[in-house]
């Protein structure tokens, strides 16, 4: 719960909604718009953002480290084709590339906060650096790729 709480915090601060599931979270999209993209039935919403926007105690909470060379990868998953859009539990592997090629695989952690699923990674990374993401989502036979870029920047 508390992790949601900060998540949405920084949401609404940065325009971004982390956890759609949610009926605060909808009306924080409604407001502020997000990040998602649509992939068969799933919504897929995403953000990534720098891991000191993180209060301590959360990051210690959820084993995230702080660092201005840390960003964090938060995306959930929900269901489209319900009208409550409930969270949708899938197994995540990605990776990175760097402008330079440079490939660094992500490793992702499932919260589970009733009713929103999260699924973060840790994302190192050096100033002004400009990553391209490709997520691999599957569920059963069902599997997609988001694909997205992301400038992180050291605060």
């Amino acid at each position: 719960m508390y992790l949601r709480t900060i998540l949405l915090s920084l949401a609404i601060a940065t325009g971004t909604v982390f956890s759609a599931g949610t009926a605060l979270a909808q009306q924080a999209e409604a407001v502020q718009g997000g990040n998602y993209q649509q992939l068969g039935n799933w919504e897929v919403h995403y953000s990534a953002f720098p891991s000191t926007f993180l209060q301590p105690e959360v990051a210690r909470a959820n084993n995230l480290q702080r660092s201005n060379a840390r960003g964090i990868l938060n995306i959930s998953v929900l269901d489209s084709s319900k009208t409550d859009k409930p969270g949708v539990r899938v197994a995540m592997s990605g990776y990175t590339l760097n402008t330079l090629g440079q490939r660094r695989d992500l490793s992702f952690k499932r919260v589970v906060d009733e009713p929103a699923i999260y699924y973060l990674a840790e994302v190192p990374h050096d100033q002004e650096d400009n990553l391209r993401f490709f997520i691999t989502l599957r569920q059963g036979d069902t599997q997609h790729t988001l694909r997205f870029s992301h400038t992180f920047y050291r605060n």
